[in-house]
């Protein structure tokens, strides 16, 4: 379940503005619009995100590739000269002057090839048919589309040497230029515009949707069936009621009586805790969490820390708190550190029931439920022996 916006505008506005909800068929951002259009040949469309992450991780690859082929050369070339100063009986003062010395032999062996390869006539590529032959004085061959024309240099534009240079190095400047007239300019493709309908919408969990109305009081909610914009206590008893699975009776959800205890109103409590000290608060169900905290958003950086949100009951009489066995525990931790994120124990305090009584005959009796809340954290690491001797 979840409230979802369909105004270009208003997306727009909700993720360039803090980061709110996802795309519904994008992995965060909703970028499935400029996606298609780019897979239409459109070229007015700028890369999306996804292709920029994508094209960072194959050069991060390739980087891996080139790495391990220079390491492999660079032990290949330490075998060679352990080889040479065995079969040799001239003494070594140490490896690494041998692994030099065959460095320079094997660069001035490459090099010596180079200056035989560039004195042997070139030849035409495989594949490619051989040029006839140009007339002189610029007369065309006929059956020939080869024209060589001669110019002559004016001395004077020819660059004189100094007087600590040679004339001698000069390269010599080559007098005759072929053109080919079957070759033809290649065609420049107009810029494509392509039109389709953006069948994308922003999702917005409960959380969000509820801080949006209410906290900051810029989101406005109606129902799929009627158009009348819900008020804050409408929508809160809506959500006290589709947070669960399946859906509460709507005769079971009464404000007079509110359980302190909903899932909608533990979560919450934790959302707004963290929304208000100013972190980009996003679902973290791919990680087995149910938050993750981002300094700036997930465009910047990943996330650093992982929440698990744990209700308590302190202040209850004959309730105990739920148990977690240690095996639940290291499952979240291992998959946490793999991603190197931290993860968090949010330990919300849950009122009574008796302490929230009466809060729907007060003006903003919402705000002094939510006072009754109390919050606690603890950060938890995973201690790998192999790796943290020093802690």
């Amino acid at each position: 379940m979840s409230v979802e916006i369909r105004d270009p505008e208003a997306v727009l506005d909700l993720w360039q503005k803090g980061f709110w909800g996802k795309g519904s068929l994008s992995r965060s951002e909703p970028t499935w619009l400029n996606r298609e259009l780019r897979r239409l040949g459109d070229t007015e469309v700028g890369a999306t995100s996804e292709e920029i992450t994508r094209q960072r991780r194959d050069q991060r690859k390739e980087m891996k590739k080139e790495r391990a082929r220079k390491e492999k050369e660079e032990l290949q070339k330490v075998k060679l000269a352990e080889v040479q100063g065995e079969s040799t009986s001239e003494p070594t003062s140490s490896r690494k002057t041998v692994v030099a010395d065959v460095k320079v032999v094997v660069d001035l062996e490459e090099e010596i090839k180079g200056l035989e390869g560039a004195s042997l006539p070139l030849e035409p590529p495989d594949g490619l048919p051989t040029p006839p032959l140009s007339t002189t004085d610029g007369i065309e061959v006929q059956g020939s589309n080869l024209i060589s024309a001669e110019a002559e240099i004016t001395p004077a534009l020819l660059p004189q040497p100094s007087s600590d240079e040679e004339a001698v190095g000069l390269a010599e400047v080559p007098k005759a230029v072929n053109f080919d007239l079957a070759l033809t300019a290649k065609e420049v493709q107009p810029p494509k515009k392509v039109t389709i309908d953006n069948q994308e919408h922003l999702q917005l969990t409960f959380s969000e949707a509820f801080f949006l109305a209410y906290s900051l009081g810029v989101l406005s909610v109606t129902t799929g069936s009627s158009h009348e914009i819900l008020s804050i206590r409408d929508l809160l008893r809506t959500f006290l009621r589709f947070c669960s699975f399946p859906p509460l009776p709507e005769s079971s959800v009464s404000l007079s009586n509110l359980n302190p205890d909903s899932s909608f109103l533990v979560t919450y409590v934790a959302y707004h805790h963290f929304r208000s000290l100013g972190w980009v608060v996003k679902s973290g169900v791919k990680f087995s969490v149910d938050f993750l905290l981002y300094k700036r958003g997930p465009v910047f950086s990943h996330a650093e820390f992982a929440v698990l949100v744990i209700p308590s009951y302190t202040r209850w009489q004959n309730r105990d708190d739920p148990n977690h066995g240690w095996d639940w525990l290291h499952s979240v931790t291992r998959v946490n550190s793999q991603v190197k994120k931290t993860v968090v124990l949010v330990y919300v305090d849950v009122p009574t029931p008796a302490e929230v009584k009466g809060w729907d005959k007060q003006a903003d009796g919402f705000r002094e439920v939510l006072s009754k809340y109390r919050v606690r954290e603890v950060a938890l690491r995973r201690w790998i022996p192999g790796k943290n001797r020093d802690i």
